[in-house]
Protein backbone atom coordinates (compact mmCIF):
# COMPACT_ATOMS: atom_id res chain seq x y z
CA UNK A 1 0.00 0.00 0.00
CA UNK A 2 1.42 3.39 -0.95
CA UNK A 3 2.22 5.86 1.81
CA UNK A 4 -0.47 8.44 2.55
CA UNK A 5 0.62 12.05 2.88
CA UNK A 6 -2.50 14.10 3.50
CA UNK A 7 -1.89 17.81 3.92
CA UNK A 8 -5.30 18.42 5.54
CA UNK A 9 -8.32 16.47 6.82
CA UNK A 10 -10.94 17.58 4.31
CA UNK A 11 -11.40 13.97 3.18
CA UNK A 12 -13.76 11.49 4.84
CA UNK A 13 -13.16 10.39 8.42
CA UNK A 14 -10.69 7.50 8.34
CA UNK A 15 -12.01 5.67 11.39
CA UNK A 16 -8.59 5.83 13.05
CA UNK A 17 -7.18 7.42 16.17
CA UNK A 18 -3.73 8.96 16.31
CA UNK A 19 -2.90 8.00 12.71
CA UNK A 20 -0.35 10.78 12.25
CA UNK A 21 1.70 8.61 9.91
CA UNK A 22 -0.99 9.17 7.25
CA UNK A 23 -0.23 12.90 7.06
CA UNK A 24 2.52 14.90 5.41
CA UNK A 25 5.73 16.11 7.02
CA UNK A 26 4.60 19.74 6.76
CA UNK A 27 1.27 18.86 8.37
CA UNK A 28 3.07 17.13 11.25
CA UNK A 29 5.48 20.03 11.75
CA UNK A 30 2.51 22.33 12.32
CA UNK A 31 0.72 19.75 14.48
CA UNK A 32 3.82 19.47 16.68
CA UNK A 33 3.82 23.23 17.15
CA UNK A 34 0.13 23.20 18.12
CA UNK A 35 0.91 20.50 20.67
CA UNK A 36 3.80 22.56 22.06
CA UNK A 37 1.49 25.54 22.46
CA UNK A 38 -1.13 23.35 24.13
CA UNK A 39 1.40 21.90 26.55
CA UNK A 40 2.20 25.44 27.65
CA UNK A 41 -1.50 26.30 27.82
CA UNK A 42 -2.10 23.34 30.13
CA UNK A 43 -0.62 25.42 32.96
CA UNK A 44 -3.26 28.09 32.47
CA UNK A 45 -6.13 25.61 32.15
CA UNK A 46 -5.33 23.91 35.46
CA UNK A 47 -4.50 27.04 37.43
CA UNK A 48 -7.57 28.90 36.11
CA UNK A 49 -9.83 26.15 37.46
CA UNK A 50 -8.14 25.21 40.72
CA UNK A 51 -6.97 28.67 41.78
CA UNK A 52 -10.64 29.16 42.67
CA UNK A 53 -10.07 26.50 45.32
CA UNK A 54 -6.59 27.31 46.64
CA UNK A 55 -5.86 30.86 45.47
CA UNK A 56 -3.72 32.17 42.63
CA UNK A 57 -0.35 32.00 44.40
CA UNK A 58 -0.80 28.43 45.62
CA UNK A 59 -2.08 27.33 42.20
CA UNK A 60 0.96 28.75 40.42
CA UNK A 61 3.25 27.14 43.01
CA UNK A 62 1.77 23.86 41.80
CA UNK A 63 2.37 24.94 38.19
CA UNK A 64 6.01 25.66 39.04
CA UNK A 65 6.30 22.17 40.53
CA UNK A 66 4.88 20.74 37.32
CA UNK A 67 7.35 22.76 35.25
CA UNK A 68 10.24 21.29 37.20
CA UNK A 69 8.71 17.81 37.08
CA UNK A 70 7.02 15.79 34.31
CA UNK A 71 6.33 18.68 31.95
CA UNK A 72 10.03 19.52 31.89
CA UNK A 73 10.58 16.14 30.22
CA UNK A 74 8.25 17.02 27.37
CA UNK A 75 9.14 20.65 26.87
CA UNK A 76 12.90 20.83 26.03
CA UNK A 77 12.28 20.53 22.28
CA UNK A 78 9.57 23.18 22.33
CA UNK A 79 11.98 26.08 22.60
CA UNK A 80 14.46 24.50 20.22
CA UNK A 81 12.18 23.92 17.23
CA UNK A 82 12.12 27.39 15.79
CA UNK A 83 9.55 28.37 13.14
CA UNK A 84 10.52 29.27 9.62
CA UNK A 85 12.18 32.67 9.47
CA UNK A 86 12.83 32.68 13.21
CA UNK A 87 14.52 35.67 14.82
CA UNK A 88 17.75 34.58 16.50
CA UNK A 89 17.38 37.52 18.88
CA UNK A 90 14.23 35.99 20.35
CA UNK A 91 15.14 34.62 23.77
CA UNK A 92 12.81 31.63 23.51
CA UNK A 93 14.88 30.25 20.63
CA UNK A 94 18.35 30.93 22.04
CA UNK A 95 19.39 27.51 23.21
CA UNK A 96 22.65 26.78 21.44
CA UNK A 97 24.06 24.35 20.50
CA UNK A 98 20.68 22.65 20.04
CA UNK A 99 18.93 25.26 17.92
CA UNK A 100 17.17 23.69 14.97
CA UNK A 101 14.25 24.68 12.80
CA UNK A 102 11.18 22.55 12.22
CA UNK A 103 12.30 22.13 8.61
CA UNK A 104 15.33 20.23 9.92
CA UNK A 105 13.17 17.35 11.19
CA UNK A 106 12.16 14.54 8.85
CA UNK A 107 8.74 12.92 9.09
CA UNK A 108 9.90 9.99 11.30
CA UNK A 109 11.44 12.44 13.80
CA UNK A 110 8.26 14.50 13.90
CA UNK A 111 6.20 11.37 14.54
CA UNK A 112 8.44 10.46 17.48
CA UNK A 113 8.27 14.01 18.82
CA UNK A 114 4.46 14.11 18.62
CA UNK A 115 4.21 10.72 20.32
CA UNK A 116 6.39 11.98 23.16
CA UNK A 117 4.15 15.03 23.54
CA UNK A 118 1.09 12.79 23.70
CA UNK A 119 2.66 10.59 26.36
CA UNK A 120 3.90 13.40 28.59
CA UNK A 121 0.69 15.39 28.24
CA UNK A 122 -1.46 12.56 29.63
CA UNK A 123 1.04 11.68 32.32
CA UNK A 124 1.13 15.34 33.31
CA UNK A 125 -2.66 15.40 33.68
CA UNK A 126 -2.41 12.50 36.10
CA UNK A 127 0.35 14.18 38.04
CA UNK A 128 -1.67 17.40 38.25
CA UNK A 129 -4.40 15.34 39.95
CA UNK A 130 -1.89 13.81 42.36
CA UNK A 131 -0.74 17.28 43.42
CA UNK A 132 -4.15 18.97 43.56
CA UNK A 133 -5.59 16.32 45.89
CA UNK A 134 -3.01 17.29 48.50
CA UNK A 135 -4.86 20.55 49.07
CA UNK A 136 -8.29 20.04 47.48
CA UNK A 137 -10.85 17.28 48.25
CA UNK A 138 -10.44 14.59 45.63
CA UNK A 139 -14.05 14.71 44.49
CA UNK A 140 -13.70 18.45 43.82
CA UNK A 141 -10.53 17.84 41.83
CA UNK A 142 -12.23 15.31 39.55
CA UNK A 143 -15.34 17.44 39.19
CA UNK A 144 -13.11 20.30 38.02
CA UNK A 145 -11.58 18.32 35.16
CA UNK A 146 -14.35 18.97 32.59
CA UNK A 147 -13.74 22.71 32.96
CA UNK A 148 -9.99 22.16 32.52
CA UNK A 149 -10.71 20.38 29.24
CA UNK A 150 -13.14 23.08 28.14
CA UNK A 151 -10.31 25.61 28.40
CA UNK A 152 -7.86 23.37 26.53
CA UNK A 153 -10.32 22.58 23.74
CA UNK A 154 -11.34 26.23 23.31
CA UNK A 155 -7.65 27.02 22.81
CA UNK A 156 -6.61 24.00 20.74
CA UNK A 157 -9.57 23.37 18.42
CA UNK A 158 -9.38 26.60 16.38
CA UNK A 159 -5.72 25.83 15.67
CA UNK A 160 -6.55 22.26 14.62
CA UNK A 161 -9.48 23.37 12.44
CA UNK A 162 -7.19 25.79 10.62
CA UNK A 163 -4.56 23.10 10.06
CA UNK A 164 -7.18 20.54 8.96
CA UNK A 165 -8.80 23.17 6.68
CA UNK A 166 -12.24 22.34 8.01
CA UNK A 167 -15.05 24.26 9.63
CA UNK A 168 -16.46 21.97 12.32
CA UNK A 169 -20.21 21.61 11.91
CA UNK A 170 -21.07 17.94 12.23
CA UNK A 171 -20.18 15.41 14.89
CA UNK A 172 -17.74 13.77 12.47
CA UNK A 173 -15.84 17.07 12.12
CA UNK A 174 -15.28 17.26 15.85
CA UNK A 175 -14.30 13.60 15.85
CA UNK A 176 -11.57 14.29 13.28
CA UNK A 177 -10.06 16.87 15.60
CA UNK A 178 -10.51 14.77 18.73
CA UNK A 179 -8.65 11.75 17.37
CA UNK A 180 -5.66 13.85 16.25
CA UNK A 181 -5.64 16.30 19.15
CA UNK A 182 -3.03 16.20 21.90
CA UNK A 183 -5.64 14.10 23.73
CA UNK A 184 -5.78 11.71 20.76
CA UNK A 185 -2.82 10.02 22.38
CA UNK A 186 -1.54 6.63 21.34
CA UNK A 187 -4.73 5.22 19.87
CA UNK A 188 -7.77 3.21 20.82
CA UNK A 189 -8.37 -0.18 19.32
CA UNK A 190 -11.88 -0.27 18.02
CA UNK A 191 -14.31 0.12 15.15
CA UNK A 192 -16.03 3.37 14.20
CA UNK A 193 -19.41 3.00 12.52
CA UNK A 194 -20.37 6.24 10.74
CA UNK A 195 -24.13 5.95 10.32
CA UNK A 196 -24.33 9.57 9.20
CA UNK A 197 -22.21 12.70 9.86
CA UNK A 198 -24.13 13.33 13.09
CA UNK A 199 -24.49 9.76 14.34
CA UNK A 200 -21.39 7.66 14.99
CA UNK A 201 -20.84 4.57 17.13
CA UNK A 202 -17.47 3.40 18.43
CA UNK A 203 -17.11 -0.17 19.65
CA UNK A 204 -13.94 0.13 21.71
CA UNK A 205 -12.14 -3.20 21.84
CA UNK A 206 -9.16 -2.07 23.92
CA UNK A 207 -8.36 1.16 25.72
CA UNK A 208 -4.72 1.44 24.69
CA UNK A 209 -3.95 4.45 26.84
CA UNK A 210 -5.44 3.14 30.06
CA UNK A 211 -3.91 -0.29 29.55
CA UNK A 212 -0.49 1.22 28.82
CA UNK A 213 -0.53 3.30 31.98
CA UNK A 214 -1.86 0.43 34.09
CA UNK A 215 1.02 -1.69 32.79
CA UNK A 216 3.44 1.11 33.70
CA UNK A 217 1.97 1.41 37.20
CA UNK A 218 0.67 4.93 36.63
CA UNK A 219 -2.98 3.85 36.76
CA UNK A 220 -3.93 1.68 39.74
CA UNK A 221 -7.17 -0.23 39.07
CA UNK A 222 -9.16 2.12 41.30
CA UNK A 223 -8.13 5.17 39.28
CA UNK A 224 -8.76 3.35 36.01
CA UNK A 225 -12.38 2.64 36.95
CA UNK A 226 -12.80 6.15 38.31
CA UNK A 227 -11.52 7.52 35.02
CA UNK A 228 -14.03 5.32 33.15
CA UNK A 229 -16.95 6.73 35.14
CA UNK A 230 -15.72 10.31 34.54
CA UNK A 231 -14.89 9.76 30.87
CA UNK A 232 -18.20 11.03 29.53
CA UNK A 233 -17.89 14.29 31.48
CA UNK A 234 -14.23 14.70 30.54
CA UNK A 235 -14.72 13.86 26.85
CA UNK A 236 -18.00 15.69 26.24
CA UNK A 237 -16.24 19.08 25.82
CA UNK A 238 -14.45 17.65 22.78
CA UNK A 239 -17.83 17.61 21.00
CA UNK A 240 -19.42 21.01 21.66
CA UNK A 241 -23.10 21.08 20.84
CA UNK A 242 -23.14 17.29 20.53
CA UNK A 243 -24.22 14.44 22.78
CA UNK A 244 -21.80 11.75 23.93
CA UNK A 245 -22.98 8.57 25.60
CA UNK A 246 -20.67 5.80 26.85
CA UNK A 247 -21.63 2.28 27.83
CA UNK A 248 -19.09 1.50 30.52
CA UNK A 249 -17.22 -1.73 31.25
CA UNK A 250 -17.81 -3.43 34.63
CA UNK A 251 -15.81 -2.11 37.61
CA UNK A 252 -13.34 -5.01 37.44
CA UNK A 253 -12.65 -4.05 33.78
CA UNK A 254 -12.98 -7.71 32.76
CA UNK A 255 -14.81 -8.09 29.45
CA UNK A 256 -16.09 -11.39 27.99
CA UNK A 257 -14.28 -12.39 24.84
CA UNK A 258 -15.96 -11.05 21.73
CA UNK A 259 -17.59 -8.09 23.52
CA UNK A 260 -16.43 -4.47 23.23
CA UNK A 261 -14.62 -2.96 26.21
CA UNK A 262 -17.04 -0.03 26.05
CA UNK A 263 -19.34 1.60 23.49
CA UNK A 264 -19.31 5.30 22.59
CA UNK A 265 -22.31 6.89 20.85
CA UNK A 266 -21.89 10.34 19.30
CA UNK A 267 -25.01 12.22 18.16
CA UNK A 268 -26.39 15.73 17.85
CA UNK A 269 -28.79 14.93 20.65
CA UNK A 270 -31.85 15.51 18.51
CA UNK A 271 -30.40 13.46 15.65
CA UNK A 272 -31.72 9.90 15.46
CA UNK A 273 -31.40 7.08 13.00
CA UNK A 274 -32.81 3.63 12.59
CA UNK A 275 -31.85 1.48 15.54
CA UNK A 276 -30.74 4.32 17.82
CA UNK A 277 -31.62 3.84 21.47
CA UNK A 278 -30.37 6.06 24.30
CA UNK A 279 -28.14 4.26 26.76
CA UNK A 280 -29.48 3.70 30.28
CA UNK A 281 -27.89 5.77 33.07
CA UNK A 282 -24.32 4.64 33.69
CA UNK A 283 -22.78 4.10 37.15
CA UNK A 284 -20.97 6.96 38.86
CA UNK A 285 -17.85 6.61 40.96
CA UNK A 286 -18.65 6.86 44.65
CA UNK A 287 -16.02 8.78 46.55
CA UNK A 288 -15.15 7.60 50.04
CA UNK A 289 -15.58 10.56 52.36
CA UNK A 290 -12.55 9.33 54.30
CA UNK A 291 -10.27 9.70 51.26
Amino acid sequence: MSELNYSDYTHDFMGKVGNIEDFSRDFLAELARIFEDTLHFQYYAHTAVYSKKVGVNAAWDVAAQMSRGPLRQSMPMARFIAPEGWDWKSAQYQAKPFDIQSSDLAKPALIRLIQSYWDQYLKAHNYWIDIWVKSIPEEEVWNGLPEVYEHIIAYQYPKLAKLFKIEPIHVVDYLKMAVLSIDGTLGYGGEYIVINPDYIVLNLNRCEVMQKYMDEGLYPPDRAWRNCTFEQRISAPFFPGCKLEIKLPPPDLKIPQGHPFCVWIYTRGDQTAAGYKPLPPQPQFQFNSAE
